[in-house]
């Protein structure tokens, strides 16, 4: 009897947490990234990840599921106060009238579900906490998603941790938040300031792009940095009104994104961003766009794929474009509301 009960001890210490992982070979889909520091390693980003379809509202043609499959593993997304009448986080694009795509809890399990079926991927997540909302709300809305459990604590000014590290520790979603962090209430939801610094993102002109720090005025350093690489268009009605330029999303995200991150490489002392955010992430030319680039920073091959189905959702390839008539069916310019937003 006292031998059957020791052996029974014995098995059942011998099973694994449930969050414990065995030392990863690949990591976010290279065995080159599992003993590097996350901090060394770039990343594409979607800008405004949430905002697709088919108003001229968009920033991407697929939505957050695809993405993933895609090899997205930045996602920028805005919080805003429902006004639907419940305290739920959604997930709109300027005024939750002009683009609403439901609420946070329903997108982040997406990303749950990902994470379950992909052990060994690590995802990050930037908030744009557009109506300053409380971060127990976020913990809310990440409790009903399944997601917190996954969720990273990183002590500020503490070295990061190799992606293997990571991993193993099964925290393998890392939450960077712009304004009204509270380490004390959640601690993993972290200003994003304290551990990285912005390019400029009000860009125009596709032969201007800007490698100086532009949020926030004075960032500590050593940190992580952002390159944003996105372009609008400005409409002049009754108020000026940014538009996102899907017509030239092909262009703008091969050679000319590629030699935006080269220089601001060298500006920041051989540093490459670590997170670089782009509109409609499926589309480049000449066999280079935002996942080759991000390769090259990285030192690592790429492999060419197809992204999203192939196909521009909006019909006419790339080269489908938010005109004027299509903001004034909209009721964009009475309403006088900008259609781009971080």
């Amino acid at each position: 009897m006292k031998l059957s009960l020791f052996i029974l001890l014995i098995a059942i210490i011998s099973i694994p947490s449930a969050k414990t992982q065995n030392t990863p070979t690949i990591c976010n889909g290279y065995a080159e990234f599992c003993n590097k520091p996350y901090s060394q390693i770039s990343f594409v980003a979607t800008h405004n990840s949430y905002a697709y379809g088919g108003v001229p509202a968009i920033n991407q043609y697929f939505d957050i599921s695809t993405q993933l499959k895609d090899g997205v593993r930045v996602f920028l997304l805005d919080g805003h106060n429902s006004t639907k009448g419940t305290s739920d986080i959604e997930l709109c694009h300027t005024d939750c009238t002009l683009l609403d795509t439901g609420t946070v809890a329903n997108t982040l399990k997406n990303i749950t579900s990902f994470l379950q079926n992909n052990p060994n991927e690590v995802i990050t997540i930037f908030w744009e906490n557009f109506d300053k909302i409380d971060p127990l709300r976020y913990k809310s809305e990440y409790d009903k998603a399944g997601l917190t459990q996954y969720c990273r604590t990183q002590p500020v000014g503490s070295p990061w941790p190799t992606m293997a590290s990571i991993i193993q520790s099964g925290q393998r979603v890392i939450n960077f938040i712009d304004t009204n962090a509270n380490i004390n209430t959640v601690p993993w939801l972290m200003p994003e300031y304290s551990y990285v610094f912005e390019t400029p993102f009000q860009n125009s002109d596709a032969n201007a792009w800007q490698c100086t720090v532009d949020r926030p005025k004075n960032p500590p350093r050593p940190t992580m940095y952002m390159v944003n690489h996105f372009l609008y268009t400005i409409i002049q009605g009754l108020s000026s009104i940014e538009v996102p330029q899907p017509q030239t999303a092909a262009s703008t995200n091969s050679d000319n994104l590629n030699k935006h991150v080269q220089n601001c490489t060298n500006i920041f002392d051989g540093q490459i961003p670590n997170f670089v955010a782009i509109d409609f992430y499926d589309q480049g030319q000449n066999n280079v766009n935002a996942f080759s680039v991000v390769a090259g920073l990285n030192k690592v091959s790429y492999t060419p794929q197809v992204y999203g189905n192939g196909t521009n959702p909006l019909g006419g390839g790339s080269n489908k474009k938010n005109s004027a008539s299509d903001l004034k069916v909209n009721g964009l310019f009475s309403a006088g509301i900008a259609l781009a937003e971080l």
